[in-house]
């Protein structure tokens, strides 16, 4: 299936030359490669990992707005062909084009990696800025602190701006707020479910206490006995009813 992507975006790439095209191919081939697809195949890696790049160069033409994505995407491809100097440089060069989360978030890996505090700390703050999606920019901040390799969270988080440590503060508190929420309401209804449920298998012998005084009275009578039977059922399957209305409601 992987490979089939990868075809079915180069095939794209070619006949329309676009950004959107160009970044699908480039990451198709890249999550071949996260796959391990390559690891026996280096000459089709190569291939692969050319086209992609191929694909970007000629998009870049046209780019607008996208130019730092696919300069970013570039650096990507050069990193899977085993090529970190040249990746280094690309991711760096989408960045400076403009700060965004897919050169960022590799930035601030390399960085941490290389023991370089401030330039983490620079991409981390430049990255939270343009990110709009509270799970993205929450992720990117346990990524940055985790890279800081700090000992302290004040060291972790000494990147931060105060008006990102409020909102990273509140957007904690809230979630943490709703998550108890949550549990809470799911103990709630445990107990309520529990309730029901015991109050179903009363009624339930309450049934089959009935029905056995009814089979008493029959005196042996078959057709009494079948009646009886039934009443039960029936009674048994009323305390069904009652407990799957309970618990819809």
């Amino acid at each position: 299936m992987r490979s089939n992507r990868i075809n079915a975006a180069a095939q794209e790439a070619q006949q329309r030359p676009g950004p959107r095209q160009a970044v699908e191919l480039a990451s198709a081939v890249h999550a071949s490669v996260q796959a391990g697809d390559y690891k026996m195949q280096p000459q089709r890696l190569q291939a692969a990992g050319g086209a992609a790049i191929s694909a970007i160069d000629r998009a870049m033409e046209n780019a607008g707005v996208d130019a730092a994505l696919l300069i970013g995407w570039r650096g990507l491809m050069f990193a899977d062909l085993g090529r970190p100097q040249e990746a280094l440089a690309e991711l760096e060069r989408s960045f400076q084009t403009q700060p965004n989360e897919l050169a960022g978030r590799n930035l601030v890996i390399v960085y941490g990696a290389a023991n370089l505090p401030d330039k983490v700390g620079a991409t981390c703050a430049a990255t939270c800025n343009v990110l709009t999606d509270s799970d993205d920019k929450l992720q990117m901040i346990a990524l940055c602190r985790k890279n800081m390799n700090a000992a302290s969270n004040e060291g972790e988080m000494s990147w931060m701006s105060p008006e990102l440590v409020a909102w990273y503060q509140a957007e904690n508190a809230a979630r943490l707020s709703a998550e108890i929420d949550a549990m809470n309401a799911r103990r709630e209804r445990d107990r309520y479910e529990q309730q029901v449920v015991r109050q179903t298998e009363q009624c339930s012998l309450s049934c089959k206490e009935s029905g056995l005084r009814c089979q008493n009275r029959c005196d042996g009578d078959r057709r009494c006995e079948d009646r009886c039977v039934e009443i039960n059922r029936a009674c048994v399957d009323r305390c069904g009813s009652q407990a799957y209305q309970q618990l819809e409601q």
